[in-house]
């Protein structure tokens, strides 16, 4: 129900139109009501929404870019055979999973905007209003606004296909990094079969700590009004997702340390082949740049929990550093890892010049 109050003159109390001011404030959720007394006074509640929709837009932005030059670099990862050894098909895993967690990104964050921007709501909500009575919000259904985030099911299964795809990323980073590992302390320089295990522990074990966490929290917001699983990032149990992610982050910045001390080793003794160290200094040049880079933009991310309840300085802070990074991703994994790779360089100009020489022969003949 809604409120407005007639005084004892016969006129509405708080006045500020010919329909009086209405108190919509018991229509509210009660995450909603929570949420909008963290935000503090009416000034700050606007400053923190005006930062959310413009770093919305950066975000949408960062995770389109970031799809279209994981897809670009996906096509030239198959277009070119010769790169299909474990490094590489190891770099596709991890593309696909970033591209799906973007994806999802990039509709949810559109129908956010979508909804910030109209506000829609169902032309079947009616109120009615006595001056001697309470105002009642009437409605047909429970569904008050259009879009996924007022949609049951697919937005709660969006939500769950977000969380996979976002936890099999920090797995394939993981194989990333044990693969660095494993050419740092093998003789054996191409390892040309990926293992089952590696797809096991890339999309698997995600896979199985998402059901976990999706049984735990079905069951938690079962009985709860609550939209799309509303604050289920701040719940207890989401560790069963951000434990492991944060583990993952650590594990890969100690083999990262190791990497780098077993290359300065080979360096100093000058005992390894050149060859060898040229390879293991080109598997580990994107690792060194990547490893330090997601870990502080997931770490951002955890590192202030409530965001919104913070002074509208902090919160922007937050909101562009970490939606910045975050979005774009992809971006800087496709250019670290495939638009500055050298053999793909080489891998192009072999192309050209197979088809240059063809083009000659095709001319010679005619």
């Amino acid at each position: 129900m809604a409120y407005k109050y007639c005084t004892e003159d016969g006129n509405w109390e708080n006045v500020t139109n010919l329909f009086g001011s209405t108190d919509y404030s018991s229509c509210y959720t009660p995450e909603l009501t929570e949420m909008l007394e963290k935000l503090g006074s009416d000034y700050d509640t606007k400053r923190k929404l005006n930062i959310a929709i413009n770093t919305g837009v950066i975000e949408v932005v960062g995770c389109l870019v970031s799809i279209i030059s994981l897809i670009i670099s996906l096509c030239i990862f198959i277009r070119h055979k010769g790169l299909l050894e474990q490094r590489f098909k190891i770099h596709m895993n991890l593309f696909v999973a970033l591209s799906l967690q973007m994806f999802i990104k990039l509709i949810l964050n559109i129908d956010k905007l979508d909804l910030f921007k109209t506000k829609k709501y169902h032309s079947n909500v009616t109120c009615l209003v006595d001056c001697n009575n309470q105002i009642r919000l009437v409605k047909d259904d429970d569904n008050w606004f259009f879009g996924i985030m007022y949609t049951p099911i697919i937005c709660e299964g969006s939500q769950v296909v977000l969380e996979w795809s976002k936890t099999a990323s920090f797995m394939w980073m993981y194989n990333e990094g044990v693969y660095l590992y494993r050419i740092i302390k093998s003789r054996v320089l191409r390892i040309n079969s990926i293992n089952f295990r590696m797809y096991l522990f890339g999309w698997g074990l995600p896979a199985l700590m998402t059901s976990v966490w999706l049984l735990v929290t079905m069951v938690y917001y079962k009985k709860s009004s609550s939209v799309c699983w509303w604050g289920y990032s701040l719940l207890p149990f989401f560790w069963i997702l951000e434990g492991p992610r944060m583990i993952i982050i650590v594990v890969n910045f100690i083999i990262l340390i190791i990497v780098l001390r077993e290359l300065l080793k080979k360096i100093k003794s000058k005992l390894s082949p050149s060859n060898e160290l040229d390879i293991i200094r080109k598997v580990s040049k994107a690792a060194i740049a990547l490893v330090p880079l997601l870990g502080i933009t997931n770490f951002i991310l955890v590192i202030l929990p409530e965001p919104h309840s913070k002074s509208p300085e902090l919160f922007a802070f937050w909101s562009y550093s970490a939606h910045i990074l975050h979005s774009f991703q992809g971006l800087m994994v496709s250019i670290l890892y495939c638009f500055m790779n050298k053999e793909i360089k080489k891998s192009f100009d072999k192309r050209m010049m197979l088809q240059k020489s063809r083009r000659n022969f095709e001319m010679e003949m005619t």
